[in-house]
């Protein structure tokens, strides 16, 4: 169905802070599958991370975000754009992608997401190498869901009210390290968003 190759850059010299990511897409996702795949990817790597510190920098980089940009959702999508409000990190910065390396050169790391679609639900997803380091699986997450926001607005618009979502589920039903939660908290999500929208604009 659809692939994403990210490219993890060496960090520049005088800006060691700053993780640099490229992302080649291969294959066709519609844009209303682009936040699917995005929670799945958010539950799994969240369950990878088990009890790492950067699960929880990762949960409240993420959060503080959907916070602030949830009550913008339906301001003008050209001044969001222009006020910054779409930039999840200062400390990411997304090159512009080249074709995906035929060989991975010295001191950078390739991830590779798979999605196949599914007849009876949302798609499947798989990431390799399965074994990543915390700081790649935190990056993974934050790069792709940046990707995703300058390719899609309907992307940007969801995924804040997906995040608080998702903060709820962790809150009241099971912790995001739990099997449960890698399973059940993107449908949940899903389904959170939706009753959102359709509320919102029935009221609108």
């Amino acid at each position: 169905m659809a692939q994403f190759t990210l490219i993890f850059h060496p960090r520049a010299a005088g800006a060691s802070g700053t993780q640099r990511v490229s992302v080649h897409a291969d294959g066709e996702l519609p844009e209303y599958g682009q936040v699917w795949v995005w929670d799945m990817l958010y539950a799994q790597q969240l369950f990878a991370l088990a009890d790492h510190p950067l699960a929880g920098e990762l949960r409240e980089l993420l959060e503080l975000w959907a916070v602030n940009m949830s009550s913008k959702v339906f301001q003008p999508w050209d001044h969001i754009r222009l006020k910054g409000h779409l930039r999840l990190s200062e400390d990411l910065e997304l090159l512009r992608p080249e074709s995906a390396p035929d060989a991975v050169p010295e001191g950078v790391q390739e991830v590779l997401l798979e999605v196949e679609g599914a007849a009876d639900g949302l798609p499947r997803i798989r990431v390799s190498p399965d074994i990543l380091p915390a700081d790649t699986r935190f990056w993974l997450v934050v790069a792709l869901a940046q990707y995703f926001i300058a390719k899609n607005d309907l992307f940007a618009r969801e995924l804040p009210i997906h995040l608080l979502a998702f903060r709820k589920y962790h809150a009241d039903i099971n912790l995001p390290q739990t099997a449960e939660a890698a399973e059940e908290a993107p449908f949940y999500a899903i389904q959170k968003a939706m009753e959102y929208f359709q509320s919102a604009g029935s009221a609108r």
